[in-house]
């Protein structure tokens, strides 16, 4: 005989078992997932960096989403969230929120981001050229210490066409020295903003030292375009040719028509009449007819047309003694930009003090060479003496090529100053 409540007792614990093996795969989908908010919907796009269980750098593919709330896939490490590096990037900015982290017991990983929280740009190139030209560099070695003190460093070689790439940057002040030739280097202090135009953010750093450059790729162009092309130039060959034999033919077409006109009797000018056209004759002299001699007035001077002095003789065109003038040269100090940007520009040097810089404030200044610091040199003037003297800038003062700190200088002299080359004149 059954007992009905030992029945009852078993299928209460079979229910329980039953909902306990539901709720499971759930409680462990949950442990696998987190959500991403972000302050507005848009193309958004995320991926992890941790170790693995062979303290290796993993990075997991990037994956995309548009709305303002998106469910993501967590990493696992022996079946648990590592601690680990979360990167959201906003495509239309190019600017991206770098999360730490750190998993607790039970925690619900749910991440809550404002506008603050974009903070870092993902891409800045840096574009490495010669002052001089324009062209290129075809090697260097290159270092970004960020706004946070971390320090990045890429190898410029002929194939990257003279930029290098560098990731994750906070905003901020950055420093990039440039290393090239034979223990050259430059440095350049530079702002990474988070409101720009470019989503990818561009340094150009022109070199005005010496430094190897790519050669032009337009003769390959060229090359390439000329045998694309000489199917179609052989046939204008071909044309120009039958152009000139149409010509000789069309001109011995006309001399044989006026020869045979003329041993007619009959001259082109009469059948050209003839025809109908107007042919204005001018009247020949006769031979022997003695022609009127042409009237002058010798009070008029026959090269200016004016009227003589009767007196003097003398005209408009009389070049009096004493009167004769030469151009005005103007005097004293000056620099002469003889490279860079501001080719061809002279500024004179005036008074005791002349401060050069990029800041508009300056007596010279060169605001749109961002090689120059915004205090870069000064130039004193002592009893006629000119010494120019560096302000402690980050490229460096040189005259005739050599750095210096304090020089006087010379009519002659050649200053660069960043990208800009100055003669030195008196």
């Amino acid at each position: 005989m059954r007992c009905p409540r030992l029945e009852g007792a078993t299928s209460m614990r079979k229910i329980i078992l039953l909902l306990l093996v539901m709720a499971c795969p759930f409680e462990l989908l949950a442990a696998n997932t987190g959500v991403i908010v972000v302050p507005a919907a848009g193309e958004h796009y995320y991926w992890f960096s941790y170790l693995d269980v062979n303290d290796k750098q993993v990075r997991t593919c990037p994956r995309g989403f548009k709305d303002k709330k998106a469910t993501v896939d967590l990493p696992l490490v022996k079946d648990a969230v590592p601690e680990c590096k979360l990167f959201v990037l906003d495509a239309k900015t190019g600017n991206e929120a770098i999360i730490e982290v750190q998993p607790k017991k039970g925690q619900q990983f749910k991440f809550e981001l404002k506008p603050g929280d974009f903070d870092t740009v993902r891409r800045v190139e840096v574009a490495i050229t010669s002052a001089a030209d324009g062209r290129p560099a075809a090697g260097a070695v290159v270092t970004l210490k960020d706004s946070a003190g971390n320090i990045q460093t890429q190898v410029l070689e002929p194939t990257a066409k003279g930029i290098v790439q560098f990731l994750d940057l906070p905003s901020g002040v950055a420093k990039v020295t440039v290393n090239y030739g034979e223990g050259f280097s430059m440095s350049q202090d530079v702002e990474i903003p988070l409101d720009r135009e470019a989503r990818v953010m561009r340094i150009n750093l022109p070199i005005a030292g010496e430094i190897e450059t790519l050669e032009t790729t337009a003769p390959e162009k060229e090359t390439t375009r000329n045998k694309e092309e000489t199917p179609g130039r052989s046939a204008s060959r071909y044309d120009w040719i039958s152009g000139v034999i149409g010509l000789i033919i069309f001109v011995l077409i006309v001399y044989v028509a006026h020869r045979t006109l003329s041993d007619r009797g009959v001259r082109f000018l009469n059948l050209l009449r003839r025809l109908g056209v107007d042919i204005k004759s001018q009247e020949e002299p006769v031979p022997g007819q003695a022609q009127p001699a042409q009237q002058t007035d010798p009070t008029i001077c026959p090269f200016c047309g004016g009227k003589k002095d009767p007196v003097t003789g003398a005209c408009a065109c009389t070049i009096s003694p004493g009167t004769a003038t030469g151009p005005v040269v103007s005097s004293g100090p000056r620099l002469v930009a003889t490279q860079g940007t501001y080719l061809g520009n002279i500024y004179p040097l005036e008074g005791t003090l002349v401060t050069i810089g990029r800041e508009e404030s300056c007596d010279i200044a060169f605001p749109r060479d961002p090689t120059v610091s915004r205090k870069h040199a000064r130039l004193v003037n002592e009893n006629g003496e000119w010494t120019i003297h560096d302000e402690g800038s980050s490229n460096g003062t040189f005259v005739n090529g050599v750095k210096v700190s304090d020089q006087a200088i010379k009519p002659g002299d050649e200053i660069t100053i960043g990208s800009t080359r100055l003669r030195f004149e008196v």
